[in-house]
Protein backbone atom coordinates (compact mmCIF):
# COMPACT_ATOMS: atom_id res chain seq x y z
CA UNK A 1 0.00 0.00 0.00
CA UNK A 2 1.36 3.31 -0.88
CA UNK A 3 0.41 6.72 0.66
CA UNK A 4 0.73 10.20 -0.77
CA UNK A 5 0.30 12.58 1.70
CA UNK A 6 0.36 11.24 5.56
CA UNK A 7 0.94 14.80 7.52
CA UNK A 8 0.76 13.67 10.51
CA UNK A 9 -0.15 10.16 10.10
CA UNK A 10 -3.67 9.73 11.02
CA UNK A 11 -4.72 8.13 7.84
CA UNK A 12 -1.45 6.37 8.07
CA UNK A 13 -2.86 4.51 11.14
CA UNK A 14 -6.18 4.02 10.33
CA UNK A 15 -4.93 2.26 7.28
CA UNK A 16 -2.55 -0.15 9.63
CA UNK A 17 -5.45 -0.74 11.64
CA UNK A 18 -8.01 -1.44 9.23
CA UNK A 19 -7.09 -2.23 6.01
CA UNK A 20 -3.14 -3.06 5.75
CA UNK A 21 -3.43 -5.44 8.49
CA UNK A 22 -1.45 -8.96 7.46
CA UNK A 23 1.38 -8.93 9.10
CA UNK A 24 3.94 -9.44 5.78
CA UNK A 25 1.89 -6.20 4.47
CA UNK A 26 3.35 -2.50 4.38
CA UNK A 27 2.55 0.86 4.13
CA UNK A 28 4.61 3.26 2.37
CA UNK A 29 4.29 6.79 3.25
CA UNK A 30 5.45 9.80 1.25
CA UNK A 31 5.51 13.16 2.60
CA UNK A 32 7.95 16.14 2.71
CA UNK A 33 6.60 16.40 6.56
CA UNK A 34 7.74 20.11 6.43
CA UNK A 35 5.40 23.11 7.50
CA UNK A 36 5.85 26.24 5.31
CA UNK A 37 4.17 29.66 6.35
CA UNK A 38 1.51 28.74 3.96
CA UNK A 39 0.83 25.53 5.32
CA UNK A 40 0.03 27.43 8.35
CA UNK A 41 -2.04 30.19 6.67
CA UNK A 42 -4.22 27.51 4.99
CA UNK A 43 -4.76 24.90 7.88
CA UNK A 44 -5.53 28.24 10.53
CA UNK A 45 -8.16 29.78 7.73
CA UNK A 46 -9.74 26.18 6.99
CA UNK A 47 -9.48 24.19 10.37
CA UNK A 48 -7.69 25.27 13.33
CA UNK A 49 -4.81 27.22 14.39
CA UNK A 50 -1.97 24.58 14.66
CA UNK A 51 0.17 25.20 18.04
CA UNK A 52 3.70 26.99 17.54
CA UNK A 53 5.45 24.09 18.45
CA UNK A 54 3.77 21.69 15.85
CA UNK A 55 6.10 19.53 13.72
CA UNK A 56 3.94 16.96 11.73
CA UNK A 57 7.37 14.16 11.00
CA UNK A 58 7.52 14.43 14.76
CA UNK A 59 3.96 13.11 15.55
CA UNK A 60 4.13 11.15 12.42
CA UNK A 61 6.70 9.18 13.91
CA UNK A 62 4.72 9.12 17.48
CA UNK A 63 1.44 8.32 15.89
CA UNK A 64 3.31 5.13 14.34
CA UNK A 65 4.83 3.97 17.28
CA UNK A 66 1.62 4.01 19.25
CA UNK A 67 -0.41 1.73 17.38
CA UNK A 68 3.04 -0.50 17.20
CA UNK A 69 3.64 -0.22 13.20
CA UNK A 70 6.74 1.21 13.36
CA UNK A 71 8.18 -2.39 11.60
CA UNK A 72 5.56 -2.34 8.90
CA UNK A 73 6.10 1.81 7.44
CA UNK A 74 8.23 2.86 5.11
CA UNK A 75 8.57 6.51 5.33
CA UNK A 76 9.52 8.22 2.22
CA UNK A 77 10.35 11.94 3.27
CA UNK A 78 10.05 14.49 0.19
CA UNK A 79 8.20 15.33 -2.44
CA UNK A 80 5.94 12.65 -4.01
CA UNK A 81 7.07 14.13 -7.44
CA UNK A 82 10.46 12.99 -7.15
CA UNK A 83 9.96 9.71 -5.26
CA UNK A 84 7.45 8.59 -7.03
CA UNK A 85 9.74 8.41 -10.08
CA UNK A 86 11.94 6.34 -7.99
CA UNK A 87 9.65 3.51 -7.20
CA UNK A 88 9.18 0.19 -8.53
CA UNK A 89 6.31 -0.09 -11.35
CA UNK A 90 3.36 -2.14 -10.86
CA UNK A 91 4.67 -2.73 -6.96
CA UNK A 92 1.34 -1.48 -5.03
CA UNK A 93 -2.09 -2.81 -5.19
CA UNK A 94 -3.63 -0.02 -3.57
CA UNK A 95 -2.34 3.79 -3.79
CA UNK A 96 -4.10 6.60 -1.84
CA UNK A 97 -3.74 10.10 -2.61
CA UNK A 98 -3.84 12.56 -0.70
CA UNK A 99 -0.98 15.08 -0.97
CA UNK A 100 -1.11 18.36 -2.48
CA UNK A 101 -4.23 19.57 -3.32
CA UNK A 102 -3.24 21.96 -6.17
CA UNK A 103 -4.15 20.96 -9.11
CA UNK A 104 -1.09 20.63 -10.86
CA UNK A 105 0.25 18.25 -8.15
CA UNK A 106 -2.74 16.43 -7.72
CA UNK A 107 -2.51 15.47 -11.59
CA UNK A 108 0.94 14.70 -11.32
CA UNK A 109 0.67 12.42 -8.30
CA UNK A 110 -1.85 10.53 -10.36
CA UNK A 111 -0.11 10.09 -13.49
CA UNK A 112 3.33 8.65 -11.65
CA UNK A 113 1.02 6.74 -9.42
CA UNK A 114 -0.88 4.83 -12.43
CA UNK A 115 2.29 3.49 -13.36
CA UNK A 116 3.16 1.88 -9.87
CA UNK A 117 -0.36 0.72 -9.40
CA UNK A 118 -0.62 -3.19 -10.57
CA UNK A 119 -3.19 -4.21 -13.06
CA UNK A 120 -6.71 -4.92 -10.66
CA UNK A 121 -4.78 -2.20 -8.21
CA UNK A 122 -7.04 0.40 -6.65
CA UNK A 123 -6.31 3.91 -7.06
CA UNK A 124 -7.67 6.36 -4.41
CA UNK A 125 -7.80 9.91 -4.80
CA UNK A 126 -9.20 12.26 -2.03
CA UNK A 127 -10.93 15.43 -1.52
CA UNK A 128 -12.49 15.37 -4.96
CA UNK A 129 -15.09 17.78 -4.03
CA UNK A 130 -13.12 20.09 -2.00
CA UNK A 131 -13.53 23.55 -2.55
CA UNK A 132 -11.93 26.01 -0.40
CA UNK A 133 -10.67 28.90 -2.67
CA UNK A 134 -12.06 30.86 -5.39
CA UNK A 135 -8.89 29.70 -7.69
CA UNK A 136 -10.07 26.45 -9.60
CA UNK A 137 -6.56 25.32 -10.28
CA UNK A 138 -6.59 25.17 -5.95
CA UNK A 139 -8.79 22.24 -5.93
CA UNK A 140 -8.09 18.54 -6.69
CA UNK A 141 -11.62 18.48 -8.94
CA UNK A 142 -10.27 19.97 -11.82
CA UNK A 143 -6.93 17.50 -11.93
CA UNK A 144 -9.24 14.66 -10.99
CA UNK A 145 -11.46 15.22 -14.06
CA UNK A 146 -8.09 15.27 -16.29
CA UNK A 147 -6.81 12.04 -15.28
CA UNK A 148 -9.92 10.74 -15.87
CA UNK A 149 -10.51 12.09 -19.48
CA UNK A 150 -6.82 11.21 -19.81
CA UNK A 151 -7.13 7.52 -19.11
CA UNK A 152 -10.50 6.73 -20.24
CA UNK A 153 -11.41 3.51 -20.73
CA UNK A 154 -8.83 2.07 -18.39
CA UNK A 155 -9.86 1.92 -15.17
CA UNK A 156 -13.23 1.37 -13.59
CA UNK A 157 -14.87 3.81 -11.51
CA UNK A 158 -15.80 1.97 -8.22
CA UNK A 159 -17.00 5.39 -6.31
CA UNK A 160 -17.14 8.68 -7.01
CA UNK A 161 -18.37 11.55 -4.13
CA UNK A 162 -15.35 12.55 -1.72
CA UNK A 163 -13.01 10.23 -3.26
CA UNK A 164 -13.01 9.00 -6.48
CA UNK A 165 -12.05 5.46 -6.50
CA UNK A 166 -10.52 3.54 -9.09
CA UNK A 167 -9.68 0.04 -10.33
CA UNK A 168 -7.04 -0.50 -13.03
CA UNK A 169 -7.73 -2.64 -15.91
CA UNK A 170 -6.17 -5.70 -16.13
CA UNK A 171 -6.15 -5.26 -19.76
CA UNK A 172 -3.45 -1.85 -19.01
Amino acid sequence: FLEIGSWEGRSACWLLQEIVTDPTSSLACIDPFTLTPAHRRGISETITPLPDDFEPERRFDANIATIGAVDRVIKLKGQSQAILRTLPVQSYDCIYIDGSHAAPDVLTDAVLSWRLLKNGGILILDDYELSLSPDRLAHPKIAIDAFLEIFSGRYDILERGWQMILRKKISD
